[in-house]
């Protein structure tokens, strides 16, 4: 319990609302405003979709595939933009390398009828002894 804001007693354990603001108050001082219900609040979890080892990832050379499709349709990059209904700066920073959202992914492999995403399967990396330690070369694989 806390101090009322109105009388000073110790006894405080309600929220009283006067003249706009809201006060602790104790049994005896809260009916000189209007009663304010404690609300309390309750965590939310949200799930989160497991992916059983393989994950999608944006082909390397994406962008040369989506500028050598444009050119084989005779588009120009606001033609494509108008048709994605996307704008021409979105498609140009495409084609130069920029990795756009899987959104505009999406809409180009439907316009396209081409794949620009591949499967990586996600590897494992093996348990060593509980007494040795992990080095860098443990855990990162280069390609």
């Amino acid at each position: 319990m806390s101090e009322c804001e109105l009388c000073g007693s110790k006894k405080a354990s309600r929220k009283t609302k006067i003249d706009g603001a809201i006060l602790t108050a104790c049994e005896d001082c809260v009916r000189l405003g209007e009663e304010v219900p404690i609300v309390e609040l309750k965590p939310t979890r949200k799930a989160i979709p497991k992916l059983e080892g393989l994950e999608e990832s944006i082909k390397s050379n994406f962008h040369v595939l989506i500028k050598s499709e444009r050119s084989k349709r005779n588009l120009t990059q606001e033609d494509l933009a108008k048709k994605l209904n996307e704008k021409s700066s979105i498609i140009k920073r495409i084609e130069d390398g920029w990795e756009p959202s899987i959104n505009v992914i999406k809409k180009l492999e439907r316009f396209f009828n081409v794949k620009l995403t591949e499967e990586v399967e996600e590897k494992k990396v093996e348990k060593k002894a509980d007494n040795a330690k992990l080095t860098i070369g443990d855990v990162v694989e280069i390609v």
